[in-house]
């Protein structure tokens, strides 16, 4: 629209230029003539062959007077309609004597020819105007609009996992955008040399620690049982924990790594949502130390929901070692199904999560402003969320009504069956 817009200005102020330009000239030409038929008659009046009379029959009025001054041509229009054009000049004379002679010129037909000229350039600019606009449009639309949303959806198509092997052909695009597909192709491959290099860095890196954490696990638990002073055990107690950290970061950069290579396969069956929240439960009882609450299974079961058994698991147990991080009171877990989902709760009674901020704690690496004081990477709820879309579910952070946070896991409901 905005070339389109500019090149039919273009269109108007050529016309209107061309307008401007042609009344000019016209006026301009008038002039001359007009001041080539005084020369003439000049002479005939020095001549003493001037006859005004016949001179009538063409439009033309001529008067020698005896007073000036002397005037330029001027247009002049009388109480008919007519125009004239004035011009009074002196006549010079061997006596000494002065005389001026004023020429009377209707320009009536002359200025209607220019504005019947003026009308049909007008209609031409017109005309010009349409056929450029509908011109336009076409040339613009396969020239241009329909290229680059071609090459749009191309790019919509790029994915970080396959960078670098749907490279955009630059003889199928218009010349203009050739330059840009070269470039761009450039740039993919770069991305892409790098993202495999990234993937790599991170999948080395974790399977390299994952035997040392694990041998020094071994080693504090092994110290754990034995008989210890008060502060060997707490260092014992230490090593464990911070181990255990480091194995939880890892498979999560693991996870991520792997879900943004597609190399992470969920398996969704049929899950029962109290089966799951128990197993949770009995997972963080050593965490947990008696602060996460599990409610009574009443008689009627609820409705199973589809989910990976151990990603379910390791979204539940997230949000529970969450939740216990940020809140030092008591952690409920809970099941509600609401319509064609099947909701598992886990609520705290910390400080909560502004909705602010809810869209960005689910990013990689970002921590709330509740996180100050608490350590971590804030890559733990971005894994859940990443889970959470490759079983079809969702993430979603809401207020509790007694205060905290509610972390709610949103599965899909399972089809009835025996």
């Amino acid at each position: 629209m905005w070339l389109q817009s500019t090149a039919l200005l273009t269109v108007v102020a050529g016309y209107t230029l061309l307008l401007v330009l042609s009344s000019s000239f016209s006026d301009l030409q008038r002039r001359e003539r007009h001041q080539r038929l005084v020369q003439s008659l000049a002479l005939q009046a020095q001549a003493g062959r001037l006859d005004a009379v016949p001179l009538r029959s063409f439009g033309l009025q001529v008067s020698l007077l005896p007073v000036g001054p002397a005037e330029a041509p001027r247009l002049q229009i009388d109480p008919s309609g007519q125009r004239w054009l004035v011009s009074s000049s002196r006549l010079p004379s061997a006596d000494g004597e002065q005389r001026w002679l004023e020429l009377r010129q209707n320009v009536t037909r002359s200025l209607e020819q220019q504005r019947i000229t003026q009308l049909l350039l007008v209609a031409a600019a017109g005309v010009s105007i349409l056929f450029t606009s509908f011109l336009l449009r076409p040339v613009l639309r396969w020239g241009l609009v329909l290229p680059l949303s071609d090459f749009d959806q191309q790019l919509q198509r790029l994915e970080a996992d396959n960078l670098g092997e749907n490279l955009l052909d630059p003889a199928t695009q218009p010349q203009e955008l050739r330059a840009i597909a070269l470039a761009f192709n450039n740039l993919q491959q770069r991305l892409a040399a790098a993202w495999k290099r990234e993937r790599a860095f991170v999948d080395g890196v974790t399977h390299e620690l994952r035997t040392p954490i694990t041998v020094i696990t071994g080693y504090s638990q092994r110290l754990q049982r034995q008989a210890l002073p008060a502060s060997a055990e707490r260092s014992a107690q230490m090593i464990s924990s911070e181990a255990r950290r480091m194995a939880d970061l890892l498979n999560g950069m693991r996870d991520l790594a792997r879900i943004d290579a597609g190399k992470l396969v969920v398996q969704v069956v049929s899950l029962d949502p109290g089966e799951q929240l128990l197993n949770a439960y009995e997972s963080s009882l050593s965490l947990a130390q008696g602060r996460v609450h599990l409610p009574l299974l009443g008689a009627e079961p609820w409705p199973a929901l589809m989910a990976d058994p151990l990603r379910a698991q390791q979204c539940l147990q997230e949000l529970i070692r969450n939740a216990l991080l940020y809140s030092s009171a008591v952690v409920q877990l809970q099941v509600e199904p609401k319509g064609d989902w099947v909701v598992l709760h886990v609520l705290d009674q910390g400080v909560g999560i502004a909705a602010s901020e809810r869209s960005l704690v689910v990013q990689r690496f970002k921590r709330g402003s509740s996180s100050s004081g608490t350590r971590g990477m804030g890559i733990g709820l971005a894994v859940v969320q990443e889970l959470m879309h490759l079983m079809e579910g969702e993430l979603v952070i809401a207020e509790a009504s007694a205060g905290g946070a509610d972390l709610q896991l949103w599965f899909r409901l399972a089809a009835a069956g025996p």
